[in-house]
């Protein structure tokens, strides 16, 4: 019996000392982790050349809006098929898919076994955009004759963010691009669903939007849609990067005497501090440009705007080697985790007090 209890005690023994090996493995690959980590992002941050070069543009008048945009596909506001209400031969047919068809026009002639002539006529002005028959064709009950699009025009749903949602009314214009046709199409909304689905921690609500048929768009089509909800009014404009900030107070440089719009300089090539410095007062801005108030500036005034260009080009691939080539454990001879065999260990097997590998060893009892 003695014989069977030393047997249990060696077991949990082992037992406890490979869950410290494993568990100081771990906590030592996440302590360096947190060491090494950060200063491998520094220096690559740091290693990422940069180049400043200034450049010189002209004041201009004009305004910045506020907008909502958003992305679909376009569905006709009237489409139909039209049937056959019984088993028929197409005797003529008059259009082809893609033609337009005014309102009450026969597209297509039937008769029936009994001779008994059916003319299929437009319900409204439309455009063909399925044709599936041909003269001599025998039809049965409720086969199709053609599908038509009306030239009413399409609608198209839109999600606007709960922030904005309450910005949106019937009624407003909606600028309208469709990718398959030149030029930009003007519409409105139609419907606001205040009816949200949520998704990711934020809330978006469906508003329709209508636009009028333009030749060439077709159902399923892409289009954009661009919403004006805010407009600041004629001012001066300049580009975002021109305005710094001191403090409190915005402010623009001026461009050196007798400067060309569209110079630009090297950063070794102008003394940014030797310019003459404009306060100025900031408005609204689209993201691109800002309105700016001062009356010691005009319409045409030149300015300097600094623009500071990354060389790196394409990702760095290398240093993928884990934490920059440490060689494994501190004081482990260069020893790799993956190698290390956690389920055959034998603590019976490990260095006195730890060895090179585990500093301080983790002790028999």
């Amino acid at each position: 019996m003695p014989q069977k209890n030393h047997k249990n005690i060696t077991k949990k023994q082992h037992k406890k000392i490979k869950i410290i090996v494993i568990s100081a493995v771990v906590l030592a690959v996440v302590i360096l982790g947190v060491i090494f980590i950060p200063k491998l992002l520094d220096s690559k941050a740091a290693q990422t050349p940069s180049v400043t070069t200034y450049h010189v543009e002209a004041i201009t008048t004009g305004n910045v809006d506020t907008t909502i945009s958003g992305s679909g596909t376009l569905t006709p506001i009237s489409q139909e098929t039209l049937v056959t209400a019984k088993a028929v031969t197409v005797t003529a047919v008059n259009y082809e898919v893609g033609d337009k068809v005014d309102k009450d026009a026969v597209i297509a002639t039937t008769e029936d076994e009994n001779g008994n002539k059916t003319n299929i006529t437009a319900p409204y002005d439309c455009v063909l955009i399925e044709l599936p028959i041909a003269n001599g064709d025998e039809l049965t009950a409720n086969s199709q004759i053609a599908m038509i699009m009306g030239i009413d025009g399409f609608t198209m749903g839109i999600a606007v963010d709960e922030l904005d949602i309450s910005t949106v009314k019937v009624g407003q214009e909606v600028d309208f691009t469709v990718d398959a046709v030149d030029g930009d199409c003007i519409g409105k909304v139609t419907a606001v669903s205040y009816n949200g689905s949520s998704s990711g921690g934020t809330t978006a609500y469906q508003i329709t939007a209508t636009v009028d048929y333009v030749e060439g768009v077709y159902p399923g089509m892409s289009a954009s849609a661009e919403i004006v909800i805010e407009s600041s009014g004629e001012g001066l404009l300049v580009p975002v990067d021109a305005v710094r900030t001191s403090g409190d107070d915005n402010y623009v440089y001026l461009a050196p005497s007798g400067t060309a719009k569209g110079t630009e300089y090297a950063e070794n090539e102008l003394d940014i501090s030797d310019l003459t410095k404009v306060t100025v007062e900031t408005g609204m801005s689209d993201g691109s440009y800002i309105l700016i108030e001062s009356d010691e500036l005009a319409d045409g005034d030149l300015i300097v705007i600094t623009k500071i260009t990354s060389t790196q080009t394409g990702s760095d691939t290398e240093n993928q080697g884990g934490f920059g080539g440490m060689g494994g454990f501190p004081g482990g001879d260069g020893m790799e985790f993956g190698d290390f065999d956690f389920e055959n260990f034998d603590p019976n097997n490990m260095p006195p007090n730890g060895g090179n590998g585990f500093p301080g060893g983790f002790g028999g009892n």
